[in-house]
């Protein structure tokens, strides 16, 4: 009874941790690059709304509000168009204003990697490549003469690099030939083998990729706990930190080409519940997500979107150009817009969450 009143009071924590980091770290690169140029900062909050702990410190109020999703950093004269004295955020050159703004993103891209190495020092599971772990009894890979421990080199003279790319190649073979065999180039003790498997179409499943359908072979990738010791972890966290930027680059690229749905995309209620599980299979498993979503958050808030910091940043650039700054009116509509979009993209994201969850239960 008392591990089933626990257990949610522990998930809470997990997904309250988890979002607190990400966002002190966001937050304290706006901060931390402000006061190295001489802005004053007025506030430096964790979380929004009512403060329910604050303290005085020189200029800066540190404080703790009360819905922690969330957090800023109140800069004196960031909503002026002229400056009232030199320490204010206003006064500064277009240049100096940008570094502040991206720097919340830039810090954390930047200290992702730390928590890469920690994660790689108590060891994570990780694919092996494209090496198979596991196939189905009575599948098109087991028919083929495919078996566990081989590796996937190509579908269709389609190259393999990363176990996504397996799955990608074969959406695509799939449906560009359905009911044909694909060619499937697999690497066994030092050997290059040609293999020709039909998948099986799956009629109920839905497909990851945009308007394609779901066919499988009846493969799974093979894992293994993957732990460095010093220096060799530092080494490694650095590959693997450019192998998230990799996958993340890659999946954008599918989103925006829309070869992957949308509907794909997860919010808060989904990095939630992602956090949860992922705490059940260890701490290292947790500081490895972290890092993830750091990347995620730095990338996705360098983009020149208004509202975010790229678009803050690229308005910045602009008035560098133009040697003028944009009125107070054009500033409040651009803002205005961002809004509404990022709005809207949180509700659709949010709507994805609750559909899925609604999925899951219709199945059991």
């Amino acid at each position: 009874m008392a591990s089933q009143i626990l257990s949610p009071f522990l998930n809470a924590i997990a997904i309250l941790v988890m979002f607190g980091i990400v966002i002190l770290i966001h937050e304290f690169g706006h901060f931390w690059v402000a006061k190295k140029l001489g802005i004053r900062v007025e506030t430096f909050s964790f979380g929004f709304g009512p403060k329910l702990f604050k303290r005085k410190r020189g200029d800066t109020e540190y404080a703790i509000s009360a819905f922690p999703f969330g957090g800023y950093v109140k800069m004196a004269g960031e909503d002026s168009a002229k400056a009232s004295s030199p320490d204010e955020y206003a006064s500064k050159s277009p240049g100096h204003r940008a570094l502040v703004v991206v720097s919340g993103g830039l810090h954390n891209i930047i200290v992702a990697f730390f928590f890469l190495i920690p994660a790689l020092a108590l060891g994570i599971y990780r694919y092996d490549g494209t090496r198979i772990g596991w196939i189905a009894e009575d599948s098109p890979a087991q028919k083929a003469g495919i078996r566990v421990g081989d590796v996937v080199l190509a579908v269709n003279n389609a190259g393999c690099r990363e176990w996504f790319d397996v799955l990608r190649n074969l959406a695509e073979e799939s449906n560009r030939h359905p009911g044909m065999p694909v060619r499937i180039l697999i690497g066994r003790d030092g050997q290059k083998i040609d293999f020709s498997v039909t998948p099986e179409l799956r009629e109920n499943e839905k497909s990851v990729f945009k308007g394609k359908k779901r066919y499988i072979i009846g493969i799974s990738p093979a894992t293994e706990l993957q732990r460095f010791g010093f220096p060799a972890v530092i080494t490694e966290s650095y590959r693997e930190y450019i192998r998230i930027f990799r996958v993340i680059f890659k999946a954008f690229a599918l989103l925006f080409t829309r070869e992957v749905s949308f509907s794909e995309l997860s919010g808060p209620i989904g990095i939630g519940r992602m956090t949860i599980e992922i705490v059940k299979t260890g701490l290292a498993s947790f500081f490895h997500f972290v890092a993830l979503i750091n990347i995620n958050l730095g990338i996705i808030n360098l983009v020149p979107f208004p509202m975010l910091d790229g678009g803050h940043a690229a308005g910045l650039l602009g008035e560098r150009i133009t040697r003028r700054r944009p009125s107070k009116r054009f500033l409040e509509i651009s803002q205005y817009i961002g809004l509404i979009g990022i709005l809207i993209l949180a509700i659709y994201v949010t709507y994805n969450d609750i559909m899925r969850i609604f999925a899951e239960k219709m199945k059991q």
